[in-house]
């Protein structure tokens, strides 16, 4: 049995800084129909984001929850992080990411995705080894690479056959990514944003 916990900061306005890929509109419309297929196994009504604000999180810079003076942090950062995503972004081609599973966590529905390239592990790397974190916090140290696809409205003990049904769901999606971006979100999750820098792939 899983033992889900409920969003309690949906739709709600925030101020967050992250690094992520520029996805294509296809990709977007491929996970959309995830969407569907998890709706259609799921006992409970989830939180769905309309697809076009689905995205992938490499780096939290500055991350929506942490309570310190964000904007005081980010101009204090920000020109190290574009330099640093430049450098490692020159010369570098177009990423292949390729989501090939769901996983059901806690706290989300996700689907997994992998970068051959070694690029995200290179760029997640450096930014924790060269940035310093915010006041009283540790550097972020990822493990995976995803699309949150759905999050929980309500908390809820889930049998281990809905896992499963949800978990089985067939995924397969490449998703080429031609530039990697810099945005501030101001709607929870990346439901209003704006780009700050951009940084191709060639």
């Amino acid at each position: 049995m899983l033992q889900t916990i409920a969003d309690d900061i949906w739709g709600e306005p925030c101020l967050a800084y992250h690094v992520q890929p520029d996805l294509l509109p296809e990709t977007h419309t491929s996970l959309g129909e995830l969407q569907e297929s998890i709706a259609a196994r799921w006992p409970v009504p989830l939180h769905f984001a309309p697809p076009e604000a689905l995205h992938v999180t490499l780096y939290a810079l500055v991350q929506v929850k942490e309570r310190f003076d964000k904007e005081g942090y980010w101009s204090s950062i920000a020109e190290p992080c574009r330099a640093l995503l430049e450098g490692l972004c020159s010369g570098h081609g177009p990423l292949s990411l390729r989501f090939s599973k769901l996983k059901v966590t806690d706290t989300a529905i996700i689907a997994v995705t992998t970068d051959e390239t070694g690029l995200i592990a290179a760029l997640r790397e450096k930014i924790a080894d060269s940035i310093p974190p915010p006041p009283g916090l540790k550097p972020m140290r990822y493990n995976l690479i995803h699309s949150t696809l759905a999050r929980y409205r309500t908390s809820d003990v889930v049998s281990d056959s809905v896992v499963e049904a949800v978990e089985a769901i067939p995924i397969s999606i490449a998703a080429p990514v031609e530039r990697l971006k810099i945005i501030r979100e101001t709607l929870f999750p990346c439901q209003e944003l704006d780009e700050i820098f951009s940084f191709p792939l060639r």
